[in-house]
Parts: structure tokens; C-alpha cells; sequence
């Protein structure tokens, strides 16, 4: 008959009877070599010489509008969104089939909380639909940038 194995309890002894204690040490005061957050949080902006940078100096960021229209007509507008690298095409009301069947042919996609067709921006999508804007414009008339 096999051996009956001992419950684990009763194999592995633990001594519990050494304790571990913890001490804290002070923290010392000393500069890190880089701040820990961004210069800016802790105040104004300055350049290297210690100057407070003024909202219009020349050397103050103006990071602009992302977003820049490049085809405004009364039907719709075509423009472009640098923050998300995308060629968006808005109207001002639902547009024709023809119009829905070339964007869904070429891959746009619908975002129905901006209400606009958009496409990744890259050198071909903009040729693309600076054809397809004129296109929607009609013959008449020209693109303008």
C-alpha cells in the first residue's frame, strides 16, 4: 500500500519567529540633473538667458489652428487636418449618390460626430481629392487655395 503524503502544512515549516523591520531615511535635498516636470508648469515661459517670454514676441510658439480649409464652395468644403494627417471633405447637406459612391469608391470613411468624410493625408489622397473637389465644383469652376 502507498504512503499517505502529509498535508502541506505539516511539510513545510515556516519560522515565523524573526522579524524584518524597515527604517526610513530622510530624504536628502539635492537638484536632480533634469527637472522633473516642464519648465513651463512652474511658470512663464523664458529663453536660455532667463527672458520671460511675451505672447507676442516673435520667439513665443503659435502652434495655429490644425485645421486648414483649402476648397470652400456653397455645397460643401474640403480642407485639411494636420493634427490627425487627414484630407476631410464636409457638406453643407447630404450629398448626391454620385458623390457618396466616389468617396466610399476611394476609400473615404464617414465620422458621423464631425459629420465629415475623411481619408489619410499623404501625397496620392491629396492629389485625389484635390481632383475629386474639383470635381464636385464642377467644371466652372477652378480650385482655390
Amino acid at each position: 500500500m502507498p504512503r499517505k503524503n502529509k498535508p502541506a502544512r505539516e511539510a513545510a515549516h515556516v519560522d515565523n519567529s524573526a522579524t524584518a523591520t524597515a527604517v526610513a531615511k530622510p530624504e536628502t535635498e539635492s537638484k536632480p540633473s533634469e527637472p522633473s516636470r516642464p519648465q513651463w508648469i512652474d511658470g512663464p515661459p523664458v529663453t536660455e538667458e532667463g527672458r520671460v517670454i511675451e505672447p507676442n514676441d516673435p520667439q513665443a510658439r503659435n502652434w495655429g489652428n490644425p485645421y486648414k480649409a483649402i476648397v470652400t464652395t456653397a455645397d460643401f468644403e474640403m480642407g485639411e487636418n494636420r493634427r490627425f494627417k487627414q484630407r476631410v471633405f464636409t457638406f453643407k447637406e447630404k450629398p448626391t449618390e454620385e458623390v457618396l459612391a466616389a468617396l466610399k469608391q476611394h476609400g473615404f470613411t464617414y465620422r458621423a460626430n464631425e459629420k465629415a468624410w475623411t481619408i489619410p493625408a499623404d501625397a496620392d489622397t491629396r492629389k485625389l481629392t484635390d481632383e475629386l473637389a474639383q470635381q464636385f465644383c464642377g467644371p466652372s469652376q477652378g480650385l482655390a487655395r
